[in-house]
């Protein structure tokens, strides 16, 4: 299953080895609303942190769920290129969805789905980023509303809504296998 083109993985890698951005995307922890609540909840025993970037928020979640082993996916990062597990406890994915490729969510979302044994957590940006790519297109290429994030979702992941919210342009959602 393709997750992106070859030319866009190449602006990624390109992206995230450049000096002026030590940490590329995903370089600041910032507040993750309501996934702390739904965190000691769950009690995750494995959790994969998809489209981490260099780690930054891995690093925050490692640090801070200590009974969660995390592990980190990204495509465009060397040492996150691989995934380690076939199932994780927990699939999550902060700012992610809105940098893929158009032609390419639906396979993301299925990816995300079939390595998800119990629970998905992602937040989602509507808005454009400040950032831009190489090629001059917005860092965000798939900027869609939630209501058509929502029902993405809802075609390509088994599980129930058990939480949607939005502010800023930021819109998360909270997922459950039923099989648990």
């Amino acid at each position: 299953m393709q997750l992106l083109s070859d030319t866009y993985l190449a602006q990624l890698q390109e992206l995230h080895s450049r000096k002026d951005r030590p940490r590329g995307f995903g370089g600041k922890v910032k507040p993750l609303g309501m996934f702390v609540q739904f965190m000691d909840e769950w009690l995750p025993s494995t959790g994969l942190d998809y489209g981490c970037g260099k780690g930054t928020i891995l690093e925050h979640l490692q640090n801070t769920y200590k009974d969660t082993v995390w592990q980190g996916y990204d495509p465009a990062v060397k040492k996150f290129k691989n995934i380690k597990l076939s199932k994780y406890d927990v699939v999550f994915s902060n700012d992610v969805l809105e940098h893929i490729e158009p032609q390419y969510v639906d396979n993301v979302l299925q990816h995300m789905n079939k390595l998800s044994n119990k629970y998905l957590w992602l937040r989602i940006d509507t808005e454009p980023a400040r950032k831009i790519l190489k090629d001059g297109r917005n860092a965000h290429i798939c900027l869609e509303s939630k209501e058509w994030w929502e029902e993405k979702i809802k075609q390509n992941i088994q599980a129930e809504i058990k939480y949607t919210g939005y502010k800023k342009g930021k819109f998360d959602i909270a997922l459950q296998k039923e099989n648990i």
